[in-house]
């Protein structure tokens, strides 16, 4: 999912080596082209991925498509964030949770150095994302470290337009959108995964830099609930396939990345676009 990489719910971590080569899939049309390829939102330092097969598909693009563009003020990134997570009048953290749960919450946010307190304020699914997001950072990952600005800063040198498929406020309503009990099903598996994130980030990297997919369908975050999986993967598939399939029925060729769970899975981009009727290859 981006959802917002800030938070990312994909945890990763990866040994530099060598250079990755993570899956490509094309959708043709009648006369447009898509190359679906599926990203890590953060990575450390140095992660080698961008081999000259992914460059030449990407360079031979009319125009880049990623899933949300941010802000790239760190101000301007904070106070977004800032504004989505918490809500006046709000009940505080510890009437929404409960006390076994509030323990819980309370323990991991004082192995991270975050002052439980803080967080009174502050939406659930906020919290839940917040946790992942400063884990991710104590493992050596970072945003900037991503497959995004790598993506940004490469549509600008070769003056490609780049296009977010939503909009940053958008992704936040998706999580507005849930009820409270789905946002504490969020907050109650990230808080169970945390011992094993980082083993398990190791093991999703390998799998997305050898370009084994089937793998990485493991975002127990993301299938916490029936509804936090329909709304942040299965919908925004159905909305994603749609596009493309307007995408290719005109002239051109569009490179689109998305987080990796998105390709992979019964309700994948591409099983969205299998059933209306496209052939989707992967560039082997």
């Amino acid at each position: 999912m981006r959802t917002m990489t800030a938070w990312a719910i994909l945890l990763t971590m990866a040994s530099t080596a060598a250079t990755a080569e993570p899956a490509m899939w094309v959708v043709r049309g009648p006369v447009g082209e898509v190359t679906l390829f599926g990203t890590v939102h953060e990575l450390p330092p140095g992660t080698e991925w961008l081999s000259p097969r992914i460059a030449a598909r990407i360079d031979a693009a009319d125009s880049i498509v990623i899933e949300t563009i941010l802000p790239t003020e760190p101000a301007a990134l904070g106070a977004l964030v800032a504004t989505a997570g918490t809500a006046r009048g709000v009940k505080p953290l510890a009437e929404r949770l409960g006390p076994e749960r509030v323990k819980k919450l309370a323990q991991v946010a004082q192995r991270l150095g975050v002052p439980i307190a803080a967080l009174a304020g502050s939406k659930t699914w906020f919290v839940a994302l917040l946790m992942a997001g400063i884990a991710a950072t104590r493992d050596g990952l970072s945003p900037t470290d991503g497959v995004e600005p790598l993506l940004t800063a490469r549509a600008a040198a070769k003056h490609k337009p780049l296009i977010g498929l939503e909009r940053p406020a958008e992704q936040f309503g998706f999580f507005d959108a849930l009820p409270e009990a789905d946002q504490q099903a969020l907050l109650d598996t990230t808080l169970d995964e945390m011992p094993t994130a980082a083993a398990d980030a190791r093991a999703l990297i390998a799998s997305w830099a050898a370009g084994h997919p089937e793998a990485i369908d493991t975002d127990k975050e993301l299938h916490a609930t029936p509804r936090l999986e329909k709304l942040l993967l299965t919908d925004r598939n159905a909305r994603w396939a749609a596009w493309i399939a307007g995408v290719v029925a005109h002239p051109g060729k569009v490179f689109v990345a998305v987080g990796a769970a998105h390709l992979t899975g019964l309700h994948s981009v591409q099983s969205m676009l299998a059933a209306r009727g496209f052939v989707v290859e992967r560039i082997e």
